[in-house]
């Protein structure tokens, strides 16, 4: 049986193989439709490859099948018929370079490896306490003095006095926005307002309830400055950065975070409660409510689609139009906007935050997640769930070999749910080719998990959960 990752839709094999050692030619054929955009058709016979297809990037992924078949089986491959097309429109990775940087050679590693695994979207998490990522003509002080912190303090393995900084340059930005287009990835940057704000209010410390200097944060804390919604000053600034962000990632999707927001300081401030008041919000619920549909409908005059965490439909009516990405959604509330008419992407901490270690989150769990399997999603809901995502967070990466190795094997099994169906799902045959996609991967040079670390047996898992417990200093993100 032909296994590949991801699995496609039909795979019918016949005997035989097609040889040819001094290379491969394959023939296109364009399509007037088929199963969608991104479908396509791969015949392999005993005469030569060709590829059927109705658009650009159903041609792409017919080449990306074909590659992962030379790689698999070389100069030999297996006469057959493979005809295919994905499970959910979007099917994302999600890379943190806020708390640490990585450089464009290694995102671009990582984008490719992604696309081949049939990835569609990069939400690039860009900005956050610990440091402000992006340069920004409009304002160049949060570039130079945003970017930089004074150390790390990330549990006890990452301690350092030295001053750790860097931003991606608007051309380094767009190298990675071209490069993700050619592999028909888009760039969906995220701006986390209005909490994860630090190195914002380190700027900008006038936008804050206090009004005091904040310092770019060193720990992975969740920390109480956050923007203050009853400055007038802050939405100019915050949309300022926004129209600037718009035009450096033009694509379709705009993450505005909304996640992780106390509210100590809101009830406090004199400015949150008289805004409060003139609006008749009668909770600090309301005020993040107030602030994220304002941030929501200014990307929506921009042709943006929003996407924000699933704390956004705390306080009300979310405006309708807006993506819910759900994490960690104890109350089921993403579900149940699910099924009352809201697009909603999976994105659950268990098992899809691939910062955490094999321990906690095995490749059996990651491959075992699907969406629909969430007891209160109804029938209509399903079909609300426009696809999955799984993010890697780097207080604790600091390197690229780390990186690599917390997501890969795991993403293989994210790229599986995003695109296969379940009744072409099969974690024994899946393993086996994660064993062999895995090896050629480590042939250029990406650092793949080894094997015996996939599904750690419970010796293992209690050693290496009491190691990262005693290092991680917090919950959540």
């Amino acid at each position: 049986m032909i296994r590949l990752i991801p699995q496609p839709l039909f795979v019918h094999e016949r005997a035989g193989r097609f040889v040819k050692a001094d290379g491969f030619t394959l023939e296109r054929k364009q399509l007037s439709s088929f199963l969608g955009e991104e479908s396509y058709r791969l015949v392999i016979s005993d005469k030569g490859i060709v590829a059927e297809a109705p658009t650009e990037k159903g041609f792409f992924y017919a080449e990306k099948t074909l590659s992962q078949l030379r790689a698999f089986y070389g100069d030999s491959l297996p006469v057959c018929r493979i005809e295919d097309s994905p499970r959910f429109p979007y099917r994302s990775f999600m890379i943190d370079c806020a708390r640490h940087m990585f450089p464009v050679h290694e995102l671009k590693r990582m984008i490719d490896t992604a696309a081949s695994l049939k990835f569609n979207k990069f939400h690039w998490h860009l900005a956050d306490d610990q440091g402000f990522r992006i340069e920004l003509k409009c304002y160049p002080e949060l570039t130079r003095l945003g970017s930089m912190r004074a150390g790390d303090r990330f549990g006890q393995y990452l301690q350092s006095d030295k001053p750790y900084g860097g931003y991606y340059t608007q051309d380094e930005i767009a190298e990675i926005v071209d490069f993700c287009r050619e592999r028909f990835i888009e760039v969906v940057p995220e701006f986390d307002v209005p909490g994860h704000s630090s190195a914002l209010l380190h700027v900008f410390p006038e936008l804050g309830c206090t009004g005091k200097s904040v310092a770019v944060k060193l720990s992975n804390e969740i920390f109480k400055d956050v923007l203050c919604i009853g400055e007038a000053k802050t939405e100019v600034v915050v949309k300022n950065i926004i129209s600037e962000l718009c035009t450096m990632f033009p694509g379709k999707y705009f993450h505005i975070g909304g996640d992780e927001v106390p509210r100590d300081n809101w009830k406090k401030c004199p400015k949150c409660r008289a805004f409060a008041a003139s609006k008749g919000i009668s909770s600090e619920d309301g005020l993040q409510l107030y602030f994220i549909n304002s941030v929501s409908a200014f990307l929506e005059e921009k042709g943006k689609t929003v996407i924000g965490w699933n704390e956004c439909l705390k306080g009300g009516e979310l405006n309708e139009s807006m993506v819910v990405e759900r994490w960690l959604d104890r109350s089921g509330a993403a579900l149940d906007a699910a099924n009352n008419g809201r697009k909603i992407i999976a994105a659950p901490m268990n098992p899809y935050y691939v910062d955490y270690p094999y321990s906690f989150y095995s490749l059996s769990m990651t491959y075992s997640y699907d969406p629909f399997n969430e007891k209160r999603l109804t029938p209509a809901g399903r079909e609300n769930v426009i696809g999955v995502e799984s993010p890697v967070w780097t207080e604790f990466i600091n390197n690229c070999a780390k990186l690599e190795a917390h997501c890969f094997p795991r993403w293989f099994a994210v790229a599986e749910s995003g695109w296969s169906e379940p009744e072409n799902k099969d974690y024994r045959a899946f393993e086996i080719a994660a064993e062999k996609l895995s090896g050629v991967l480590h042939g250029v040079g990406i650092n793949c998990a080894p094997i015996e670390k996939w599904n750690p047996n419970t010796v293992q898992k209690i050693k290496e959960n009491a190691r990262f417990m005693k290092n991680y200093t917090t919950t959540g993100k």
